[in-house]
């Protein structure tokens, strides 16, 4: 990359958002996780704080499912507007209070816009196309330090994101798509085909998200790290293994130990950004670090 970003031999992100929200009781069931930016924004700030502490060295806004439309098309572009801002904003504030001369980054968070577009939508891509340049015009505006697009199962999809966030931005780029087991997104893409068409949009970095927990993750980590080649960096962040009910109560039971023996073995297949997805918590983040520097 053209930035100083990855400078370490591991890159540190955070953990979940959104599963932190619910054990936090802030995010009621079924609502988009970035309402907790206008209505609890100390206890974003609180999780982003955790993480810190425990060792990330990038901090993810809390934007995943903000997609700002024109008015007739998308969220609400007001509400959507202000909560993008929050989001950003609380997070910058979270990593400014860093201690000891640590530099701690933020991304900002682009997620997909939740229908397969042009299939199961009346919305088309220059649409998403839009929705994806006012996101990222504004969290370059509000200060955020590098543009996370996470969780992308169409190709299409992903480059519309990619292309906006390069043409309207000057930030570093990563794309992360989620595989299934069988090594393809839900819509059938493969990790080869993802990071030849990412990096050919303008990608600094890509990776895999979601969907997976450690260990089932770690061919799909393989084969990215193979085909992307040495010089770019490659991120994984998958989630706590898979989530299971209690009643009514949807909760994750893979222990730190657990995740840090995977994303060991994540780390030396070559991947040199690391982080954790849906379940994981700061706790993971800082075992995880411990052990790659050699302290645990």
């Amino acid at each position: 990359m053209s930035t100083d970003i990855f400078q370490d031999s591991i890159t540190f992100f955070d953990s979940a958002m959104g599963t932190q929200l619910m054990d936090a009781g802030a995010l009621p069931a079924g609502a988009s996780s970035e309402r907790a930016n206008i209505e609890a924004p100390d206890v974003v700030t609180d999780i982003h704080r955790r993480n810190i502490e425990a060792g990330s060295d990038i901090i993810t806004t809390n934007t995943f499912s903000v997609h700002i439309g024109d008015g007739t098309r998308g969220d609400d572009p007001v509400a959507a507007e202000a909560a993008l801002r929050a989001g950003v904003r609380l997070a910058k504030k979270a990593a400014a209070s860093a201690t000891g001369g640590r530099r701690v980054l933020t991304a900002l968070d682009i997620g997909p816009v939740g229908d397969i577009i042009e299939l199961t939508s009346s919305l088309t891509h220059a649409d998403a196309t839009g929705m994806f340049a006012r996101a990222a015009a504004i969290g370059a505006e509000e200060g955020a330090d590098l543009i996370l697009i996470e969780t992308m199962s169409d190709l299409a999809e992903a480059m519309d994101a990619i292309i906006a966030s390069k043409a309207g931005t000057s930030l570093p780029v990563i794309c992360s798509m989620t595989f299934s087991e069988g090594g393809r997104t839900f819509m059938g893409v493969s990790p080869e085909d993802f990071v030849e068409a990412a990096l050919g949009a303008g990608a600094d970095a890509i990776g895999a998200n979601c969907t997976l927990g450690p260990s089932e993750m770690i061919s799909i980590a393989k084969t990215l790290v193979a085909a992307a080649g040495k010089d770019v960096p490659v991120l994984i962040q998958p989630n706590a293994g898979q989530p299971q009910m209690r009643g009514t109560e949807v909760y994750y039971d893979m222990t730190p130990e657990v995740f840090v023996h995977g994303m060991m073995a994540m780390v030396e297949a070559g991947v040199s950004i690391v982080g954790g997805c849906c379940g994981t918590t700061p706790e993971m983040i800082a075992r995880l670090k411990e052990r790659a520097n050699g302290t645990a």
